[in-house]
């Protein structure tokens, strides 16, 4: 097998040398972020939303979800934290993002 087949999702696109690399540097803030994440959406979804409204919530907190993932993918480290980091800059005009590791 040659190295380009070993290559997976993105990273073929984007010509990366180490294809594990983000995986390696963001799960776990990923996965701690969504632990923080899918429950507080849940608990809303099954005490506050109408049984009729279940699915476009969780369809809207989901796609709120692939928006972190792909900021996260471009620019953040994987935790909320930085989206914040983001926002804040973006609304005093500058243009403070978090290191990339």
């Amino acid at each position: 097998m040659t190295g380009t087949h070993r290559q997976r999702g993105m990273s073929i696109l984007q010509g990366k040398d180490d294809v594990f690399l983000d995986l390696k540097q963001k799960f776990w803030n990923t996965y701690k972020s969504g632990l923080m994440y899918w429950p507080f959406v849940q608990l809303i979804n099954f005490s506050l939303i109408p049984v009729h409204w279940r699915t476009a919530y969780t369809g809207l907190c989901g796609f709120l979800w692939a928006t972190f993932l792909c900021f996260s993918q471009q620019c953040g480290d994987g935790t909320l934290k930085s989206v914040f980091i983001i926002l804040r800059g973006k609304e005093a005009g500058a243009d403070d993002r978090p290191p990339e590791k």
